[in-house]
């Protein structure tokens, strides 16, 4: 018997009525589901919430930790802190007088994943209120987080970002108090798919139903206490964990040159920073090295530019006898340049929707505003109009 082969007729293209049909059924599938989530959440509301205070720390931070701990403990159910190598049994020994619960993850130069250790222990609904150890919340707030997250709750808010007073100890000494109007979101809900992502300058990812986000009043704040001389370390550390800026990792020179050179030996930052801090000023490594540094100095323009430059002004701060015949003089990127309009990108980034910018968000702005597709003055206009500002707001 002879087959016949059949070609399937394709389908018939729909009518702009059933497309128009098609899109309420899914929109009204959207809708019903909020609904159901948000009635949850409002019968979760009756239940007091449960709080649990989380950081991650090394031991040259433990005075830090240890005010930390005093000051919030009194107010959470749980303590939960991720600790490093570096951590001594005398100090853990306190934490656990203290209550807290520790967990031992290797430091491996990614700070996502030491975040995400603490996120592994709390349960489903918990408030996590978190912290590094330089940041001190007050007084006020701990008093009444009960009644702010039981109203959050209410509102079907799961995430509230707290004002940032600034304590900052110059380079010259000088000590400088400032109410900033930054505010970090460091008090939220966990759900399955709550995840901090990037290596350097996380991101904290919702879970699928997104993140209905408020900032407190500015009567309730946490205190960043910092010195100048360990905001450029910082700088320093981002640049050989990451790149720098957006985890640019390779895009940026100087990460290139200092991993082919840490081929020496050096391969987490705890190792490179105790080297740099006790090194000898002969040996071989370290001229290496501090050419490196010198040659960065006046990176600037480009975010992780920036940063890299803190390498110099970090070491300069620490050794200002070895480094007194170099100064950092960067020229300033000239107007609509490149490097400018992308700082400029990135400033209003973190004005407007409180996170450093992606590199997809921030290469296309970038090369628009360049292009006059939009102007600049219209980049604040356009972000406040995003879904993103809109769910935080």
């Amino acid at each position: 018997m002879a087959l016949v082969e059949i070609t399937p007729e394709s389908p018939p293209e729909p009518t702009q009525e059933e497309l128009k049909k098609a899109r309420e059924q899914l929109m009204q599938m959207a809708e019903e589901a909020e609904r159901q989530w948000l009635a949850e959440r409002t019968n979760k509301s009756a239940t007091p919430p449960k709080i649990v205070y989380a950081m991650n720390f090394y031991e040259e931070r433990m005075s830090q930790v240890k005010e930390c701990v005093q000051r919030v403990r009194p107010y959470v159910d749980r303590c939960i802190l991720v600790y490093d190598d570096t951590v001594t049994e005398k100090s853990k020994k306190w934490l656990e007088q203290w209550g807290c619960e520790l967990y031992y993850r290797k430091w491996d130069n990614h700070f996502s994943k030491q975040r995400n250790a603490y996120l592994e222990p709390v349960n489903e609904g918990d408030w996590v209120l978190v912290s590094d150890p330089d940041e001190l919340f007050c007084t006020e707030l701990l008093k009444d987080l009960r009644k702010i997250l039981t109203e959050a709750q209410k509102s079907g808010i799961n995430i509230l970002g707290i004002n940032a007073h600034d304590i900052t100890t110059e380079l010259d000494g000088k000590v400088t108090e400032t109410v900033s109007d930054w505010f970090k979101q460091l008090l939220f809900q966990y759900e399955e798919g709550v995840r901090y992502v990037g290596c350097v300058h996380e991101t904290l990812l919702p879970s699928i139903h997104g993140w209905r986000a408020a900032n407190l009043d500015k009567r309730y704040y946490y205190e960043h206490i910092k010195s100048m001389v360990e905001i450029k370390e910082r700088g320093a550390r981002n640049v050989f964990c990451g790149g720098g800026g957006n985890n640019v990792k390779d895009k940026n020179p100087m990460y290139v040159e200092l991993h082919k050179w840490a081929g020496n030996g050096f391969t987490s930052w705890p190792a490179l920073r105790d080297f740099i801090r006790y090194h000898d000023r002969l040996n071989h490594d370290w001229q290496e090295l501090k050419d490196i540094i010198i040659q960065h100095r006046n990176d600037s323009g480009w975010d992780w530019e920036n940063e890299s430059r803190d390498f110099f002004l970090w070491c300069k701060a620490l050794f200002p006898e070895e480094f007194k015949k170099w100064e950092s003089t960067p020229q300033p990127p000239s107007s609509g340049s490149p490097p400018e309009v992308m700082c400029y990108v990135e400033e209003q980034y973190l004005a407007v929707l409180g996170r450093n910018a992606d590199d997809a968000g921030k290469l296309t702005y970038t090369q628009a505003i360049i292009a006059g597709s939009i102007k600049r003055e219209d980049l604040p206009t356009i972000l406040k109009n995003s879904d993103e500002y809109k769910q935080k707001h």
